[in-house]
């Protein structure tokens, strides 16, 4: 064994090579990017550097309360989630241009949307905030059919997986005025899913991460999601999101409403009918003050009822 203190001659060699390697890396490194500083003004080491880097180039949705759920409100203000019921014959969409309202164009090829699909996509969504966007979602069926308040029996677990396989297969270009400018989004609502068996029911579902562009602080708002529970009315449900959507609501035709929820009815009287039957749930659950339809405009104004401040809104 060498004196203590002293290298075999190789391995001295091949650590001063490493040094040479490392100190021309760090040399290129620097010519190319700009030194990063601590708050003493100290140089940051090149390790906490690329960390900080990483850290930052990470997209995460906003961190809502377990109580609210995220809406972009071009989603809202659309009949992107039609409010036809759950019989009905879905209509198969291509690049059909959806109503809404005016500052949002969407078109959307895929079988055609309803409130349980946005009930599905508003709980992805929410189990998505807690990690960054792209990452897999891991849930079990139960827990997403306990959290929707839907039942827990067989045709349930089908009709998730048909709302999840909906969300998935189908593009949608969305364009839209936001307080800071005209943005948009294009692609699918649900990137991929993946599960392991039918009876095992655990779930895998993956987002895009270019949706963050529908969750900017102006572009979409925290929907109370207790209240929309209660709603078992596919109306009801929908007004609710557009309403929720406005600081103080305008007031609208009942025939523009029923354009933009998507309704079918084919009369439009049949269609005012249920608008106030939905308007009244909504005052019975708290969500509006009171509602009225001027009988000779025929144009729907609401009073909301006065928010809580745990719920702050970020709707237009």
């Amino acid at each position: 064994m060498p004196p203590s203190g002293i290298m075999h001659k190789p391995l001295s060699d091949a650590l001063q090579k490493i040094e040479q390697t490392l100190a021309s890396k760090r040399k290129a490194r620097s010519r190319q990017t700009q030194m990063a500083f601590d708050e003493n003004g100290q140089m940051v080491d090149d390790a906490v550097q690329s960390d900080v880097e990483q850290v930052l180039k990470i997209i995460q949705l906003p961190l809502w309360e377990n109580q609210v759920r995220g809406l972009p409100n071009p989603l809202a203000r659309s009949a992107l989630f039609s409010v036809a019921r759950q019989n009905e014959p879905r209509q198969h969409l291509k690049e059909r241009p959806i109503t809404s309202v005016k500052g949002v164009e969407i078109f959307y090829t895929g079988e055609e949307l309803r409130q349980d699909d946005e009930d599905v996509f508003l709980n992805l969504v929410h189990l998505a905030r807690s990690q960054p966007l792209g990452h897999e979602v891991s849930f079990t069926a139960y827990s997403m059919l306990k959290s929707m308040g839907w039942p827990t029996s067989s045709p349930s677990y089908e009709r998730l997986r048909l709302c999840i396989l909906r969300l998935t297969a189908n593009a949608v270009e969305i364009r839209f005025d936001a307080g800071s400018g005209k943005r948009g989004y294009g692609g699918t609502l649900v990137q991929e899913f993946t599960f392991k068996d039918e009876t095992d029911r655990q779930w895998k579902v993956r987002l895009n991460p270019k949706l963050i562009t529908l969750f900017g602080a102006d572009a979409y708002t925290q929907l109370d999601w207790r209240q929309r529970l209660k709603l078992r009315s596919p109306l009801a449900k929908w007004l609710h999101g557009f309403y929720f959507t406005h600081r103080e609501p305008f007031g609208y035709k009942v025939e523009t409403l029923k354009g933009l929820c998507g309704s079918s009815a084919q009369q439009l009287y049949h269609f005012r009918n249920g608008l106030k039957k939905a308007l009244d749930l909504l005052v019975e659950q708290g969500f509006l003050k009171s509602w009225k339809i001027d009988p000779m405009t025929d144009v729907v104004t609401v009073v909301r009822a006065t928010r809580t401040q745990s719920l702050p809104q970020l709707g237009a």
